[in-house]
C-alpha cells in the first residue's frame, strides 16, 4: 500500500507544481495578461478529465504493460521547456497547443495515477487516496510563490521538475499488480452523474472566474494565481472524506454573506481597496467550493463506481473551466461570469440540499440570490445610453463611452484615455499625458524626435507630435488600435508620422532592429495592473538597445494598489541611469488624472543608489512592493 500512496502523493504533487511553473513560463510571451492563466487552467482541466477518462477505461481491464509503456514514452518529453511561440494569434488556442505537445502525455498521465490507484488498490478504503493526493497537490501550491521561485529560476524549476518526474515513473513502475478487482457495476444513473458534474462545475467556474477578477484589479502573478487554486484545493480537503469539517448551515451563512460583499466588491473595482479584492473574493470562492464539493463528497458511490464519480467531477470541472475560459469572454462584455459562478454555486448546493430533503434556513434565499443576482448581472452588459462600442477578448474589456463634454476609453474600471468631443480641446492632451505632466513636459520640449510608445491607449501622446516627428506605438490588443481610430482623432489630427506595430512590444522590439528613440515611453497596462514582463531587468537591456546614447527612458507607474516606484529604480539602477520620480496632480477643468512616471536618462547616475527591488523574468515578488492601501 505503500508504494501506492508515494506514486498518488508525488503525481499529485508534480501535477500541481507544473501549472504554476509552465503558466510562469508563458505569461511574458502572451502579454503578461490574466487570460494566460485562464487558458492554462483550461488546458490542465481538459487534461484532468482526459486522465480520469483513461484511467476509467484501464480500470476496467487492467493493462499494466500499457499503462507502464506510456510511462516510459512519457520521457521524451523531458526535460520540460515550451519554445516560444513565433506567432501570437489566437492567443488561447496557441497555447492550449503549445502544452498539449509539450507537457500533454506526462500530465495525463500525472491526472490518471489517483483515480487509478484508488481502483486497483489492494485493501481498505480506496477514496483514502484521495486524501494523499490534496494534502501533496496542496503543498505544491504552497510551496511554489514561497519556496520555489523565490530561490530558482524558471529554467531550473523545470530542470529539477524532470528529475522528479523520472523518480515518480520509477515509484509507478513498481507498484503492485493490480488485484484482480469485483467486477464494475452498472453505470450508475445519468441523474447521479449529471449532479456529480454540476456540483464540480459550479466551484470550477468560480475559480477561473476569481482568479480572473483577482488578477484583473492587481497584477498577474503565481502568488495570485495559487491563493485561489488552494483555497479550491482546501475545499476538497476539508469535504472528502471529512464529514465532520463540513456543515451545511454554516458554510451557507457564510456564503450568505461573502457573495454579496464579492458583489459590492466587483462593481466599486479598482476604487475598493486591494485587501478586500483578495480577502473577500477569497472567501466568496472558499464557501462556494465548499458547499458544493461537501455534497459532491457526501453523494460519492461506492468504490465499484469510483471511476465513474471522479470522470463525471472531471467533465464538470472542465464545462465550468471551458464556460469561463472560452465562452464568456464571446458572450459578455463585462467579467459577468464572476457573480454568476457564484450564484450557480448556490443554486448547485440548493438543489443538493432539497433532493436530500435538508432545508437550513438559508436554502430559500440562496435559491432567490441565484435568481436574482444572474439576471441583474447581465443587465450590466446591456448597451447604455453613454456607451458608443464595447469589445471583449483575450487582452480584456474595453468600453468607449461618452461622458459629458468627453469621450472615454476604459480597460476594464480603468481610464485608459479620453478626449474632448468639440472645439479647439479636442486637441488637448489629456488624463495621465497633460502638457505639466512627466512626458508632457519632456515631449513639449524636444523636436525633431523619434519617439517609441508602448501602449497605445487612444493615442493621446500623438498630440504632441509636430511635423517631421516620428510616433512609433506598440499595442497588442488589435481592438483598442480599432477604437482608438474609430472613435478618437489624436492619431489622425497628428502632423507627426504615426506608425503602430501590432503584438506584445516586448517580442517586437526583440526582433526588430534598433530603432534609435530619442524617448522611450512604457505606458502599458492590464486594467490597472502593469504587465510585469515590462519591468524586468532582462526588458530593460531591450529598451537601451532601442534608445540613443543620449535618449529617456518614461515609466508610467500610476497604480491604483502597488508602487511601483521601486521597481522603476530597481529597472534604473539595472541600466546604470538614474531615475527621478515626477507626480503631478488632475485638474478635472485640463480633462488630466494624477499621474506618476519615473524619468530615466540614459547617462550616469551622480552617484550610486540602491536598488530595493528588481524584477527578473524568472521572479517577481508583490511581497516587495508596498501596497499603499
Amino acid at each position: 500500500m505503500l508504494s501506492f500512496r508515494a506514486a498518488v502523493a508525488l503525481a499529485a504533487f508534480l501535477g500541481f507544481s507544473l501549472q504554476p511553473l509552465v503558466a510562469r513560463r508563458l505569461l511574458p510571451w502572451f502579454g503578461g495578461v490574466p487570460a494566460v492563466w485562464t487558458a492554462c487552467l483550461l488546458f490542465f482541466q481538459a487534461m484532468l478529465l482526459a486522465g480520469y477518462a483513461y484511467a476509467h477505461v484501464l480500470a476496467a481491464r487492467p493493462r499494466p504493460w500499457l499503462h507502464r509503456g506510456l510511462l516510459l514514452a512519457s520521457l521524451v518529453f523531458l526535460p520540460l521547456g515550451p519554445e516560444r511561440p513565433v506567432s501570437l494569434e489566437p492567443p488561447t488556442l496557441r497555447i492550449l497547443w503549445l502544452l498539449v505537445r509539450t507537457v500533454g502525455l506526462p500530465y495525463l498521465l500525472l491526472a490518471a495515477t489517483s483515480p487509478l490507484l484508488q481502483r486497483w488498490a489492494p485493501t481498505g478504503t480506496p477514496y483514502r487516496l484521495y486524501a494523499w493526493s490534496n494534502a501533496a497537490a496542496l503543498l505544491a501550491l504552497v510551496a511554489y510563490p514561497f519556496a520555489l521561485e523565490p530561490v530558482l529560476t524558471v529554467a531550473t524549476q523545470m530542470r529539477w521538475w524532470s528529475v522528479v518526474y523520472v523518480v515518480f515513473v520509477a515509484v509507478a513502475w513498481s507498484t503492485p499488480r493490480p488485484v484482480e478487482q469485483e467486477s464494475a457495476a452498472a453505470r450508475p444513473p445519468l441523474a447521479s452523474l449529471a449532479g456529480w458534474a454540476l456540483l464540480a462545475a459550479a466551484p470550477s467556474a468560480l475559480l477561473l472566474a476569481t482568479t480572473n477578477q483577482l488578477c484583473l484589479e492587481v497584477t498577474a502573478t503565481p502568488f495570485l494565481w495559487m491563493a485561489p487554486l488552494s483555497l479550491y484545493l482546501l475545499s476538497w480537503i476539508l469535504t472528502f472524506e471529512r464529514d465532520r469539517w463540513y456543515h451545511r448551515t454554516g458554510f451557507a451563512v457564510l456564503a450568505g454573506v461573502a457573495a454579496p460583499a464579492a458583489a459590492g466588491v466587483l462593481v466599486l473595482g479598482p476604487e475598493a481597496p486591494l485587501w478586500s479584492h483578495v480577502v473577500i473574493d477569497s472567501l466568496a470562492l472558499l464557501a462556494g467550493a465548499v458547499l458544493c464539493h461537501g455534497e459532491l463528497a457526501r453523494s460519492r458511490p461506492d468504490p465499484r463506481h469510483l471511476t465513474w464519480f471522479y470522470l463525471a467531477a472531471a467533465a464538470g470541472g472542465a464545462l465550468g473551466g471551458a464556460w469561463v475560459g472560452a465562452v464568456a469572454p464571446r458572450v459578455f462584455l463585462s467579467y459577468t461570469e464572476f457573480p454568476i459562478a457564484l450564484a450557480a454555486c448556490a443554486g448547485a448546493a440548493s438543489a443538493a440540499w432539497l433532493r436530500v430533503r435538508y432545508r437550513p434556513p438559508l436554502v430559500a434565499w440562496a435559491a432567490l440570490f441565484t435568481a436574482v443576482l444572474t439576471p441583474l448581472a447581465t443587465l450590466a452588459d446591456q448597451p447604455g445610453g453613454d456607451r458608443l462600442a464595447a469589445r471583449r477578448n483575450f487582452y480584456g474589456i474595453l468600453r468607449v463611452t461618452e461622458r459629458g463634454d468627453r469621450r472615454v476609453l476604459n480597460h476594464g474600471q480603468v481610464i485608459h484615455g479620453s478626449q474632448f468631443v468639440a472645439g479647439k480641446k479636442r486637441s488637448w492632451p489629456t488624463t495621465y499625458y497633460g502638457r505639466e505632466s512627466a512626458v508632457g513636459q519632456v515631449l513639449a520640449r524636444r523636436h525633431p524626435q523619434r519617439v517609441g510608445v508602448i501602449g497605445l491607449g487612444t493615442g493621446t501622446l500623438a498630440a504632441y507630435g509636430r511635423a517631421g516627428d516620428v510616433f512609433r506605438f506598440y499595442e497588442i490588443n488589435p481592438a483598442v488600435v480599432e477604437l482608438a481610430r474609430r472613435y478618437f482623432t489624436f492619431l489622425v489630427d497628428s502632423p507627426a508620422t504615426i506608425e503602430v506595430a501590432l503584438g506584445d512590444a516586448r517580442l517586437v522590439l526583440e526582433r526588430e532592429q534598433s530603432q534609435q528613440f530619442d524617448i522611450l515611453v512604457v505606458d502599458a497596462f492590464s486594467s490597472d495592473a502593469i504587465p510585469a514582463h515590462l519591468l524586468t531587468a532582462e526588458c530593460a537591456a531591450v529598451y537601451r538597445r532601442h534608445l540613443r546614447p543620449e535618449g529617456l527612458l518614461l515609466l508610467h507607474i500610476s497604480n491604483q494598489a502597488l508602487d511601483l516606484w521601486p521597481v522603476a529604480r530597481g529597472l534604473a539602477a539595472r541600466l546604470g541611469w538614474p531615475a527621478r520620480r515626477v507626480i503631478t496632480p488632475g485638474d478635472d477643468t485640463q480633462g488630466t488624472n494624477r499621474a506618476v512616471w519615473a524619468v530615466m536618462p540614459s547617462s550616469p547616475p551622480a552617484a550610486a543608489e540602491p536598488a530595493p527591488v528588481v524584477w527578473t523574468d524568472d521572479f517577481v515578488s508583490l511581497w516587495s512592493v508596498r501596497v499603499r492601501r
